[in-house]
C-alpha cells in the first residue's frame, strides 16, 4: 500500500471514529468525501434511514444545519436561486445563431406596474401572426393571434408558468418556432426565400 493510499484510509478511519454510528437509528453509515478547487476537504455520512451528517476536517466542531449543502458547497456559502422560467425562455431566444427580435413595450405591466416589458412577433402556423409581450419582472404575458384581412383574436393574458396558462402556451409556441419568427436580421430562416408565402404583404 503506497503512502497516498495509507493517508486516504487513515483519514477515512478518523472520520468514521468521529461519528461511528447513525445518531438517528444506530446503523453504520456510508461515508464519501470531496476536495474542492480551493483544496478544502469535506465529508458526508448517509444512512439508509435518510439521516445525513457533514464533517468538515478544517472545522471539526461545526454542526451543519443542512449537511448536504455544507458538503457540496461548504459552510456559509450562499445558494443563488434559479432564474424564473420566463427569464430562461427570454434568454434562450436571444442567443445565437438565430436570435429573435424583441422590441421594448413602453406600456407598464398591468400586473406589477413595472416598465420592463418586451414584445415579439412570430408565425406559429400558416399565416397566423402571433403578437406576444412578456414582463421580465413578473412573467406576465399577453398573446394574440391574427390573420391577414381577418379580425384579431381576443388577447389572452396570464402569468402561470407551471403548468402554463393559455397565454404562456402561446408565447412558448411563438418563441419555439425559429424558422418562421421575426429574427434580428429579418424574417425567416437562412433560406428565407422558401418562406415568402408565410409572410403577409
Amino acid at each position: 500500500m503506497d503512502e497516498q493510499t495509507e493517508n486516504e484510509v487513515g483519514a477515512e478511519e478518523d472520520v468514521r471514529e468521529c461519528t461511528p454510528a447513525c445518531p438517528n437509528c444506530g446503523s453504520r453509515r456510508q461515508w464519501e468525501s470531496l476536495i474542492d478547487e480551493s483544496g478544502e476537504e469535506r465529508w458526508l455520512a448517509t444512512c439508509p434511514c435518510g439521516h445525513m451528517e457533514a464533517f468538515l476536517p478544517d472545522q471539526p466542531h461545526v454542526q451543519a444545519k443542512d449537511p448536504l449543502r455544507a458538503y457540496l458547497l461548504g459552510p456559509g456559502r450562499d445558494i443563488f436561486p434559479a432564474a424564473p422560467p420566463w427569464i430562461r425562455l427570454f434568454l434562450s431566444t436571444i442567443k445565437e445563431p438565430r436570435p429573435i427580435r424583441w422590441s421594448y413595450v413602453w406600456q407598464k405591466c398591468p400586473s406589477c406596474g413595472t416598465a420592463v416589458r418586451m414584445g415579439m412577433q412570430a408565425y406559429p402556423r400558416g399565416v397566423v401572426l402571433g403578437l406576444c409581450s412578456l414582463c421580465l419582472s413578473c412573467g406576465y404575458v399577453t398573446a394574440s393571434y391574427s390573420m391577414p384581412k381577418r379580425l384579431t383574436d381576443s388577447v389572452m393574458s396570464g402569468a402561470e408558468w407551471t403548468p402554463p396558462c393559455p397565454a404562456v402556451q402561446r408565447l412558448r409556441d411563438c418563441a419555439r418556432r425559429p424558422r418562421i419568427a421575426l429574427f434580428t436580421d429579418g424574417w425567416g430562416s437562412p433560406s428565407a426565400d422558401e418562406w415568402t408565402d408565410w409572410i403577409p404583404e
